[in-house]
């Protein structure tokens, strides 16, 4: 395990140093919740909500369902709110969208529909219903990955292929109390429950873990991210919120981008 430990944190060294133009890339894009002594931030807050998929139509699946929410308030541009969800699943109910690491080969079919930016977002009460709406982009993703080993037993390589459909659609998600509702023109609804519901007064998106001592990154943050570097849908410790570039894995950029903001 210190081994392991290790050559995650040699990893994080040599992504420091060569990340650095990434962190100021991400400044650079979000201007609008950084504090300048011209437009100070006065208030902020962020909602994040996780659900387990469960039904897809009168199909039984396995999935997750993030929303992230986030609102500033400058003294004086005013308030801007963006807001995202994201949802993957599969019918494939004995392979877990985060199944352990076998060393089988195997081909896995899951689906994935992100919401970029939603058009309509409202609490509705302090029950936490909730509403959102815009176009999602959907995709069935089919992935084929061969499993390497050597003498014994230890995975020396994963290769994978993959084979994306994929589409744009109008859709809706409505969270009532905690189930919610996630219908998308063109595929049959989604239903599941929510498991978990956290409102903070910042929002780091680079934060693995739900530590509320700090909103800064630190290293707990970066060997969380490590140790599921590897990890793809249906092998490995899968968590959509770690796969920043959208490529379904946890690849040496996602850490990179973790490592960048600390």
């Amino acid at each position: 395990m210190k081994t392991k430990n290790a050559i995650i944190f040699a990893i994080v060294g040599l992504l420091l140093t060569s990340s650095i133009a990434f962190a100021v890339d991400v400044a650079a894009a979000n201007p609008s919740f950084m504090e300048n002594t011209s437009n100070r931030l006065t208030q902020a807050s962020w909602i994040r909500i996780n659900g387990a998929i469960e039904q897809w139509g009168e199909t039984d699946v396995r999935g997750q369902l993030q929303v992230i929410s986030r609102t500033a308030t400058h003294q004086s541009s005013g308030s801007k709110e963006a807001t995202s969800a994201s949802a993957i699943w599969t019918e494939n109910t004995s392979r877990a969208i985060q199944a352990v690491r076998a060393k089988e080969n195997f081909t896995y079919v899951f689906h994935v529909a992100r919401l970029p930016n939603a058009s309509v977002s409202d609490v509705v009460s302090s029950d936490g219903n909730y509403f959102l709406n815009g176009t999602w982009n959907y995709a069935k993703v089919t992935s084929t990955t061969t499993v390497n080993t050597d003498e014994n037993g230890t995975v020396t390589h994963v290769h994978r292929e993959q084979d994306i459909e994929p589409m744009q659609a109008y859709g809706e998600l409505t969270i009532t109390g905690n189930q919610f509702t996630l219908e998308i023109d063109g595929i049959d609804q989604l239903t599941g429950s929510v498991y978990r519901s956290i409102t903070r007064s910042w929002f780091n998106p680079f934060k693995m873990g739900d530590d509320t001592s700090t909103n800064a990154v630190v290293r707990s943050d970066v060997k969380a991210i490590g140790q599921c570097y590897g990890c793809m849908p249906g092998w490995g410790n899968f968590d959509m919120s770690m796969d920043f570039n959208n490529n379904y894995r946890v690849d040496i950029a996602d850490i990179s981008s973790v490592a960048a903001n600390i």
